[in-house]
């Protein structure tokens, strides 16, 4: 392993491969034979770095799918947003709702329902008083 610092586009070159070989590939890479291949390719880095290079890769395909997501929801927020101006309440309330799912405060919605007690019981039971249930 060599001290030598890697220029930037040196840096993403290795990240653009691991993006390639793990999520463009017919068959994708895992990260064990990520790290192989970086020893057979490069063999001048540490494991640590060569994983830091899948945790980038990582993080860019999880950008570039946001950012492919928020392009595809946002025509159909506009959409829902002039729903809101509906004169029929049915239709402004599915507005309203599908908004709540889509900037996910659907989750509070749900537990807030949930709350309180919650007992199930399984199989028989003693009463206290003898008998079984």
């Amino acid at each position: 392993m060599s001290g030598k610092k890697l220029s930037k586009s040196e840096t993403d070159a290795r990240i653009d491969k691991c993006l390639e070989l793990r999520y463009n590939a017919a068959d994708p890479i895992l990260f064990k034979d990520w790290i192989k291949y970086c020893k057979k390719e490069y063999g001048d880095k540490s494991e640590q770095q060569y994983s830091a290079y899948w945790a980038k890769a990582k993080e860019q395909y999880d950008e570039r799918w946001r950012t492919k997501l928020n392009a595809m929801l946002d025509p159909a927020m506009v959409q829902l947003l002039g729903l809101l101006g509906s004169d029929d309440e049915k239709i402004r309330q599915r507005a309203v709702d599908q908004i709540v799912k889509y900037t996910g405060n659907d989750i509070e919605k749900i537990e807030a329902k949930i709350e309180g007690t919650i007992e199930l019981n399984w199989g028989e039971q003693e009463t206290g008083y003898g008998k079984t249930l």
